[in-house]
């Protein structure tokens, strides 16, 4: 991350929630003359930040203080707006909302870009608050969450942050890169209030610690999302060659179901729910994964069922909707009408449609295509949105 910010002779660098100091260290390696302020609110980390990080006792301030503190710039004796470069690797909590928040994101220019409050975690804050720091033109280089990055309910967080502040360069993270969690993570680099984004410089890191190729996203489709993964796939898509017409899983289908029972009630469910673990595995490129007999449904039972639970009819191409390998679960409704959990998408088309959704979705390609479409910081997900937009 301090490699990949291009400031050449910062005088005051900035690390909020600085843990046990690696982005501050490497900070204080690359830019000796430098000022740099540390803040977090655990009382313990000022004694890891002392012996063996090489941080100058004369270059180097640490204050023990809660950084979604609105008054926090009064506290560490910064004014707002005079900071050249800041770092940070946000905690991943969502904490109980308080007025300071509220205060934070409008002045950051992020007020109004939430449906809900609930949806403020400590990464959005932590970055508002480095915003607030921040001077014009200052570097911020931080680590984000998935949800960011990803989630459609944050597309006005991203549309926000591309019109007011140029993003230089958004690097997909491999799973597993911080100990102790499978989460997808991304870095990213901005320059506050640095001109608009037009286009967004996209890069994915193997686990070898290799940069990709970067491509280049336009602000309409980077508000959309973020990761390379899924741009990537878009982009690779529109160069294939294909005997086929292009089109999109919205263009191929008449219509999508989504189960409504929820898994805690399957057990006491009048008639069997298909579930996640009832998909079954790969056995080849050219076998038909179907629903098993026990699912299916007479026309009295499937009528009783309807009052309480959606149901999937033969023809439709079952998929899972959540799941840390969703895109491997697939399925062909065959033998009856069929209750599916909440878990789970039903997907209708007309038969001309029908085999090249499933042969597309069984392939390689097709699963990839799931995999990069789904987000979630542990679990996945996949939204009707981000389905939709699939090009077969």
């Amino acid at each position: 991350m301090i490699d990949s910010i291009e400031a050449s002779e910062p005088k005051l660098v900035l690390e909020l929630g600085s843990g046990s100091g690696s982005l501050c260290t490497a900070a204080a390696t690359r830019w000796q003359d430098a000022k740099l302020v540390t803040v977090d609110v655990d009382r313990q980390v000022p004694r890891r930040l002392g012996a063996g990080h090489g941080l100058r006792k004369h270059q180097h301030s640490h204050f023990v203080q809660d950084v979604l503190d609105e008054a926090l710039s009064d506290k560490i004796g910064l004014t707002l707006g005079t900071v050249d470069v800041a770092v940070c690797n946000p905690p991943y909590i969502r904490p109980k909302w308080r007025s300071d928040f509220g205060k934070i994101l409008e002045g950051a220019g992020l007020s109004g870009t939430l449906a809900s409050l609930h949806d403020a975690g400590a990464d959005l804050l932590f970055l508002a608050q480095n915003l607030r720091l921040l001077r014009r033109n200052g570097k911020l280089g931080l680590i984000l969450p998935d949800g960011l990055v990803t989630a459609e309910k944050f597309g006005r967080v991203r549309r926000a942050l591309l019109r007011q502040h140029l993003i230089e360069q958004v690097v997909q993270l491999p799973r597993g890169v911080f100990k102790g969690t499978e989460a997808q993570t991304y870095l990213a680099v901005l320059s506050k209030a640095a001109g608009e984004t037009d286009q967004v410089m996209l890069r994915q890191m193997g686990h070898n610690g290799r940069l990709s190729t970067a491509i280049e996203v336009p602000q309409d489709a980077a508000e959309k999302r973020l990761d390379y993964a899924f741009h990537a796939r878009i982009h690779a898509s529109k160069r294939a060659p294909n005997g086929h017409r292009q089109m999109t899983v919205r263009e191929a289908l008449t219509d999508v179901v989504r189960g409504t029972v929820c898994s805690s009630a399957i057990a006491s469910f009048r008639t069997p729910v298909f579930h996640l673990g009832d998909f079954d595995v790969r056995s080849g490129d050219h076998a038909v994964r179907v629903v098993p007999k026990r699912f299916s449904l007479s026309d009295r039972a499937a009528r009783l069922a309807a009052a309480d639970a959606r149901l999937a009819l033969p023809g439709d191409i079952l998929l899972a909707r959540v799941g840390r390998c969703l895109e491997d679960r697939l399925a062909l409704v065959v033998h009856g009408p069929c209750v599916i959990s909440d878990c789970i998408f039903a997907l209708r088309s007309t038969d001309e449609h029908r085999e090249r959704l499933y042969r597309f979705f069984e392939s390689e390609a097709g699963r990839r295509a799931l995999a990069t479409s789904a987000h979630g910081v542990a679990a996945r997900f996949l939204s009707k949105t981000n389905l939709f937009e699939i090009q077969l």
